[in-house]
């Protein structure tokens, strides 16, 4: 099967089965992209390649983001690793780099927009393609929101040598949420259904209706706290993905992320909502900078058949203890028990001590196809949405929006559990509180590694006690290694305000009416 890729702003040549199969020199010019169908591509393409930056899926959102959470470390000794400890300041590169790359895709979403209703191509087409567009903006606004709070509404395209244009306040979060969710709302049905495309790399509807239950949750937690009616939304959204009777579980766990890694589609099952596409080996001087496995998955030392891996991230006890019956295949699978060394499979004794030795094992190289493999680059997908979590959501919101697990709630829940293949006894007769806690637990054990949880946890409102308290209680757990000590170091620097990051300092150099987020 064809890889589905993307056209970054270098000039990396792309390709797919159909769609992404063009190429480009570089972000083509609004005055010359919109001429034919083709050009149409390039520049819709254009919008889509933020995704695959390496500041955001295609490295960072998964390493350095997700190591800010309960559930993994950072394994090495990071006296000096910023963004790991919590100990960053507005200066760091990490941040600037995200804010100016989810700024770059919503501006050439409005340049799309702009542009796009003058081309001649046909009507309906360039419907698709506006929903599309809106839907990427609005998911690019949605990450800028959820993790800086107040950020500046821009719907008007910008030059950067445009600094009047670049003069623009903050919008308070409540705002820009609520134009996430019309903007979503309003094109669920410009796009087309999950079973008209060839493969999860595009928007589809099953796509926009997951990410609006995924918004509305966050809407209805921490800081917005909207409550009652935007956990009625979350579950409305979800309810539609199921209803829709395109996507079930892959009944078997581990080969949803095999199929991630051998460039699968699986179009049984369609288990896979959203995914990010790359194109790994580095062999041809192309790269879509796609770093899944190599950064975030098994220590190996040399890159050789199973593939190099840094093993940088590294599982704590906390996601250990949530497996609390052995023969859940999704602690065997997400804990890596193995490493590789000078070419040798070496197993850990979980006897001895060595739980928090074990790294992320959710993406492994050793099922990459590729006979020559790059030591950095990988053509692991990365899954945004899977239909697990949507499952989840549902349960979640019902549970939120009627004052205690539903019928449906416990129904969704129990697939997820049943799909383990685990003695777990089916869920019933919880209370809200015992099912609320039921959920964030289960999040942990079905979606670690897939750089949710830190969010889940602000929004829960959970944040700051997982990452001092609960974090120096399991460094001092006898069953910690006093080999990774330095895992508790994050406890050290968090306080309520890493809820937020700090507006970036190239954002501030530019932009003189942002004023800095509080506390910051």
């Amino acid at each position: 099967m064809k890889k589905l890729l993307f056209i970054f702003i270098a000039g990396i040549t792309l390709g797919s089965c159909n769609f992404f199969d063009v190429e480009t020199a570089g972000f083509v010019s609004p005055e010359t992209s919109y001429k034919d169908e083709e050009s149409v591509q390039k520049a819709l393409v254009g919008v889509y390649a933020p995704l695959s930056d390496l500041s955001f899926y295609g490295r960072d959102w998964f390493y350095a983001f997700n190591l800010q959470d309960d559930l993994s470390y950072y394994d090495r000794n990071y006296t000096k690793q910023e963004l790991f400890l919590n100990n960053y300041t507005y200066t760091n590169a990490t941040l600037n780099n995200l804010w100016a790359n989810l700024y770059t895709g919503i501006d050439r979403a409005n340049s799309f927009l702009e542009y796009i209703q003058g081309s001649p191509i046909d009507e309906t087409l360039i419907a698709q393609y506006m929903g599309e567009v809106r839907f990427l903006r609005a998911y690019y606004f949605f990450t800028l929101s959820s993790l800086w709070g107040d950020v500046p509404l821009r719907l008007k395209s910008t030059r950067d040598t445009d600094m009047e244009a670049l003069q623009m306040p903050s919008t308070p979060a409540a705002e820009v949420f609520d134009f996430i969710t019309t903007e979503m709302e309003d094109v669920v049905g410009q796009v087309r259904a999950a079973d008209q495309l060839n493969g999860p790399g595009r928007i589809s509807k099953s796509t926009v209706q997951g990410i609006l239950a995924r918004v509305y949750l966050k809407m209805g937690g921490f800081p917005l706290y909207k409550g009652k009616e935007a956990f009625e939304k979350a579950a409305y959204w979800a309810r539609k993905v199921r209803n829709s009777r395109l996507h079930t579980l892959n009944p078997d766990y581990k080969e949803v992320f095999t199929n991630l890694s051998k460039d699968i589609y699986d179009l049984t099952y369609r288990e896979s909502i959203w995914e990010i596409e790359f194109k790994g080996n580095n062999q041809d001087g192309h790269t879509t900078g796609g770093c899944v496995g190599s950064y975030n998955g098994v220590y190996n030392n040399q890159n050789d058949a199973y593939g190099f891996g840094y093993g940088y991230v590294s599982v704590t006890l906390k996601l250990f203890d949530l497996f609390d019956d052995p023969n859940d295949v999704r602690r065997e699978w997400n804990i890596c028990e193995y490493y590789y060394r000078n070419g040798e499979k070496l197993w850990r004794n979980l006897n001895n001590k060595q739980y928090v030795y074990c790294n992320a094992g959710k993406f492994r190289r050793e099922y990459e196809l590729s006979d020559t493999k790059d030591k950095d680059y990988t053509p692991i997908n990365f899954p945004v949405l899977r239909y697990s979590d949507v499952l989840l959501m549902l349960a979640e919101a019902e549970n939120e929006a009627y004052g205690g697990p539903t019928t449906l709630a416990y129904e969704c829940i129990n697939e997820v559990r049943r799909r383990a293949n685990s003695d777990y006894p089916a869920v019933a007769g919880l209370g809200q509180e015992d099912f609320r806690r039921l959920i964030i637990d289960e999040r942990g054990r079905e979606l670690c590694f897939e750089g949710l949880r830190r969010l889940d946890l602000i929004r829960w409102g959970l944040y700051v006690e997982a990452m001092t308290t609960e974090r120096r209680a399991q460094v001092a757990d006898p069953r910690w290694h006093a080999n990774k000590s330095y895992a508790d170091g994050i406890a050290d620097y968090t306080e309520y305000r890493h809820n937020w990051y700090p507006i970036p300092s190239k954002e501030l150099a530019t932009n003189f009416s942002i004023k800095q987020n509080p506390l910051w």
